[in-house]
């Protein structure tokens, strides 16, 4: 029976993995994302602690108590989002990190900037959904408007930017069908982040035939006329990830890696980063396992198949948001205690390395992102120079700085 569970284990992580039960060898470069399913609550009468009903009267407090909770809870956020409105984005580190480090060219400068009236940017993200994008966007935004501010243009003169997402972000077809839509209404600027870095030759082939610069997001592709690629560099966040990963479980023993979206070429650079620096660095440790998310198992059933298999994994490294939180939610119900290094910096994700249960994680920089992105464009369609590949930079947050008001806007969510 346990060689039969064995078994099973280890096809559920073939079906998703690079290396796993028979070589544990590193093996090609590759990845996947989780998507959660939301699943609906049916109506129940409250229960009290012994079991029995609530009295109406009970249950009447409790609504109250409720009602009450959630007054509160809307003002923390309305004083939240006001707080965040009230901050001076172009200001925080994320931007002059992004001033020093991009590249030949400063990007959060607007001075040679003279766009031409009714200027349009066209935008087509992964995902219209995720605070990772929701952040992207808004550099994009508060570029756009600072441009727009500059020049006094108001009305029709203004610089205007539209955005399109597919609702599944791992829906290559989808987001071939917005770039098409949006290169027939030949906008002055295109930026697309790729789900799928063998996409979008053709319309690339087309923005170039009509003089439409195109600027990559976050994720480039592999063929195809572009002006620049404004992500993270995603090897290099890999190999600081392996780095801290070692260290935190004593640069010996079983590490495992969760890895995103297969087809995308932020999780390859990362996983590549990440096995090249263990492989080259640090001998007395093992993966074990390589991990994509697949249509037959999410990722938190592959982690608790890994710690099923390999009882003595010491450590996981997790390529993004999504792929932490399976992690660290499979641990929690493994009782599991592992070092885990990720990569984004949502709110489960803050919230484990507060508690203790994520060693820490490389933050990435959407805003500077957006906002370079934004710029690059510009720069592009007035013929001035920008730079192939714009450096965003990261931070690595752990518990000694993850207070530190200084690297708040490299969190989102």
């Amino acid at each position: 029976m346990k060689k039969a569970i064995a078994v099973f284990l280890c096809i559920m992580l073939t079906t998703g993995m690079i290396s796993g039960c028979a070589g544990r060898g590193q093996g090609k470069d590759s990845s996947g994302k989780n998507t959660a399913a939301e699943e609906g609550q049916e109506d129940q009468k409250p229960q009290k602690e012994d079991g029995g009903q609530e009295t109406e009267e009970e249950a009447g407090q409790d609504g109250q108590e409720s009602d009450a909770q959630q007054e509160t809870d809307e003002d923390d956020a309305e004083t939240s989002q006001e707080e965040t409105a009230d901050r001076d984005m172009t200001e925080d580190l994320a931007m002059s990190v992004l001033k020093d480090q991009a590249g030949t060219v400063d990007y959060t400068s607007l001075e040679e900037l003279e766009p031409e009236p009714g200027t349009r940017i066209a935008v087509v993200l992964k995902s219209a959904k995720d605070d990772f994008w929701t952040t992207v966007r808004e550099g994009i935004e508060d570029g756009v408007e600072a441009l727009n501010e500059k020049m006094d243009y108001t009305g029709e003169d203004q610089i205007t930017v539209s955005f399109d997402a597919p609702s599944d972000d791992t829906d290559v077809e989808k987001q071939i069908d917005l770039i098409d839509t949006v290169l027939s209404e030949n906008p002055s600027i295109l930026c697309i982040a790729a789900i799928d870095r063998q996409s979008c030759e053709a319309q690339l082939e087309m923005a170039a035939e009509n003089d439409i610069p195109v600027v990559m997001i976050d994720s480039g592709v592999e063929r195809g006329p572009i002006s620049a690629l404004c992500a993270t560099d995603n090897y290099e966040a890999g190999a600081e990830a392996a780095r801290r990963l070692a260290e935190a479980v004593g640069d010996q023993g079983q590490i495992a890696v969760m890895a995103h979206t297969e087809s995308a070429q932020t999780s390859q650079d990362r996983e590549k980063g990440f096995t090249d620096e263990i492989a080259k660095n640090h001998p007395n440790i093992e993966i074990v396992n390589v991990s994509h998310e697949n249509e037959e198992f999410t990722m938190d059933k592959m982690a608790d198949a890994v710690f099923t298999l390999y009882p003595d994994v010491k450590g996981y490294f997790c390529t993004n948001e999504a792929a932490s939180e399976a992690v660290l939610a499979a641990a929690d119900a493994a009782e599991k205690e592992l070092a885990v290094v990720g990569v984004d910096s949502g709110e489960t994700q803050q919230k484990a390395v507060k508690d203790g249960t994520e060693t820490g994680f490389i933050a990435q920089n959407p805003y500077g992102m957006g906002y370079a992105a934004a710029i690059a464009g510009v720069r592009a369609d007035l013929g001035l120079s920008v730079d192939t590949f714009i450096n965003t930079s990261y931070q690595w947050i752990d518990s000694d700085n993850i207070d530190n008001e200084e690297y708040s806007s490299y969190f989102y969510g």
